[in-house]
């Protein structure tokens, strides 16, 4: 029995060890798979997330350059009403373009004639086109942007109406030599007339102080009466505010009559779009815009002449000399030469004053103008570093209306008023008379217990620094009271919206 036992126990020990090996072997390939399942999901994780960089990455990259291509028409189409073509030519629009060549026109006959295509394939054949025109600007390698890890070109060909055009931008990562992702967008732009949506907007630092009050004009909703600076608020005191306090950059300024800021603090809020302020574009614009206007219209030049509107659109410019202000008064103006600088006396007449390249203040006295516009330009105004002149102070003489349309004030640099005028009217019952007080650079804003009626817009586009030509270096909102107006369309500029945003993906 004992061999027999032996036997058996040894045939036993033989099959386990064969069944262990089985198992032994299918746990290793089960194991196996698995890992090979795990490092295929590593790797196509990693490729996803490469090819998402890279979506993102070109995205961004055509993106900047179609806000590049933006910005830049708006600044040509603001200050000298032109078109900005890209490839373009030395211009005075553009003296060292970034992309220099022959601008781009659309097919002048069939399918994107005008930029217009149609029919079911209008998509493709637009995007084949632009396609073509881009990669060509890549073949000739002046026009491609670098940033590093991507490569733009961008084309905006001209455009038939200034007012409105389209811009395409091509990129690449890393480079259009060594491509790992392609992106191609369109972008579609129109100009639109500037109606102010805050009743004091900063493109640059505020301080809103004291017993500053800030609401609405009779009929309009004081919630509306709201306050933004695309960089910070900062104060003193306790003003009044109906509408929202905003600002783009982070500010702890609080008063308890912040009445729509429900913490009573200054909110954070995305940039608002400021008009370009340029005294010389407002000019050349404004018979279009007002045509009544220029017919009551006086150029105060730089020689001491007080001459008409010019038709050319060129500031004192007409060959018409209304009088000499440097031994006597015209329409009730002195002008100092060596200081290149206009005064209004009390005696002044009714009308819209464009001081050409020089300042403008008061002389004593009190005075209640009917219809009073001024508009100082400035020397060099594109220039910060030779900016010099087109500044306003302005005190005691209340302005009933403007004479031209929905503007009391304009200066391409400061704006100065003190605590003794007043500016429209339409406080507590109808009609609103009301108007635009704009400064290119900044303002310092006072006005009587009556206040102004209408906006105020500060463009911030120079820093004035002492000894520049600037009045003054901050922007204060000290004491005044601004009844806003929301219900007309600012008189001299108008600001790029994006009306259509579209990703060629693929094409």
């Amino acid at each position: 029995m004992s061999t027999m036992q032996r036997r058996v126990r040894a045939a036993l020990a033989d099959r386990e060890s064969g069944l262990g090996m089985i198992l032994v072997i299918g746990i290793s390939v089960l194991v196996f798979t698995i890992a090979a399942s795990a490092a295929a999901i590593a790797v196509n994780g990693i490729s996803q997330s490469r090819q998402r960089t890279a979506f993102e990455v070109t995205l961004a990259a055509a993106e900047a350059g179609v806000d590049r291509a933006l910005a830049e028409v708006q600044v040509a189409y603001s200050t000298l009403g032109a078109d900005y073509p890209i490839p373009g030519p030395v211009s005075v629009a553009e003296p060292a373009p970034w992309c220099q060549g022959t601008p781009v026109s659309f097919p002048t006959s069939g399918q994107g004639a005008g930029g217009v295509w149609t029919g079911p394939d209008a998509e493709d054949l637009e995007r084949q086109w632009a396609r073509a025109q881009l990669e060509a600007l890549v073949a000739g390698g002046s026009c491609i942007q670098s940033d590093g890890d991507h490569e733009y070109v961008v084309l905006k060909p001209v455009s038939p109406n200034a007012k409105y055009g389209k811009v395409y931008a091509l990129s690449a990562m890393p480079s259009f030599a060594d491509a790992d992702e392609t992106r191609l967008i369109k972008s579609e732009y129109v100009f639109m007339p500037f109606r102010p949506a805050h009743a004091i907007l900063s493109a640059g630092p505020l301080s809103i102080s004291s017993s500053t009050t800030v609401t609405a004009a009779s009929g309009v909703d004081p919630s509306l009466a709201a306050v933004h600076s695309n960089a910070t608020i900062t104060g003193t005191g306790n003003p009044t505010v109906y509408g929202q306090v905003t600002s783009t950059g982070s500010s702890t300024f609080s008063s308890n009559k912040f009445y729509a800021n429900p913490t009573n603090q200054v909110e954070t809020s995305p940039a608002v779009a400021v008009p370009r302020i340029n005294a010389t574009s407002f000019y050349a614009q404004a018979a279009l815009n007002d045509p009544g206007a220029v017919l009551d219209w006086y150029d105060l030049c730089t020689d001491g002449t007080v001459r008409p509107y010019s038709t050319s659109g060129v500031p004192c410019s007409s060959s018409t000399v209304i009088g000499t202000a440097t031994s006597m008064t015209v329409r009730g103006w002195e002008y100092t030469p060596s200081q290149r600088l206009w005064t209004s006396t009390k005696n002044a007449l009714p009308g819209t004053y464009f001081a050409h390249e020089a300042n403008v203040d008061v002389g004593t006295g009190n005075a209640t103008f009917s219809r009073f516009t001024v508009v100082a330009s400035a020397e060099n105004p594109t220039t910060c570093g030779t900016k010099r002149y087109g500044n306003i102070t302005w005190d005691h003489y209340d302005l009933a209306s403007p004479a031209y349309h929905n503007l009391f004030l304009m200066a391409d640099s400061d704006v100065v008023t003190t605590s003794n005028f007043s500016a429209g009217s339409g406080i507590s019952s109808p009609p609103v008379v009301s108007g635009m007080f704009v400064a290119g650079d900044q303002m310092q804003m006072e006005t009587s217990s009556q206040g102004a009626v209408g906006s105020v817009v500060i463009a911030n586009q120079c820093p004035t620094p002492a000894g520049s030509g600037g009045l003054i270096t901050t922007s204060e909102v000290k004491n005044p009271a601004v009844y806003f107006d929301p219900n007309a369309d600012a008189p001299f500029a108008s600001v790029i919206t994006t009306a259509l945003w579209l990703d060629y993906s693929g094409g």
